[in-house]
């Protein structure tokens, strides 16, 4: 009844000068984004991209970070995911949704990255 009083916390982490970056998707849509913060979730972390297919208006993509595919990662490293390497795996999380995800549909819910993607794209990115 009531939901607007179910407002996220505020987002941190944005930066003073938003830069606007251009994508281009393997669908052929071409977008163009910008980072807009983080905010703590439900067991993790809220990555919001604000962004835009084809100059359409721009709405937020979440991208949503689960504390567990954080904690998985860490024990077989033995090493702390720095919140640098988590923006990183949650900007490439933005990239797979834009190449496999409908534009329309990118904002309905949080994309989720499970243990197995974050292992991805540390390995893609080089950072074991």
């Amino acid at each position: 009844m009531f939901d607007w009083l179910k407002r996220k916390p505020p987002l941190r982490g944005a930066p003073e000068v938003r830069r606007l970056k251009t994508y281009q998707s393997e669908t052929g849509y071409v977008y163009q984004y910008y980072y807009d913060g983080w905010c703590p979730a439900q067991g993790g972390r809220e990555f919001v991209f604000m962004a835009t297919a084809e100059r359409g208006p721009y709405r937020a993509v979440a991208i949503a970070i689960p504390d567990a595919a954080v904690k998985a990662w860490e024990a077989v490293r033995g090493r702390e995911l720095l919140s640098a390497e988590q923006h990183a795996v949650a900007k490439m999380a933005l990239f797979h949704a834009f190449d496999e995800t409908p534009p329309q549909e990118l904002t309905r819910a949080p994309v989720r990255v499970d243990a197995t993607r974050v292992e991805e794209f540390l390995q893609r990115l080089g950072r074991d």
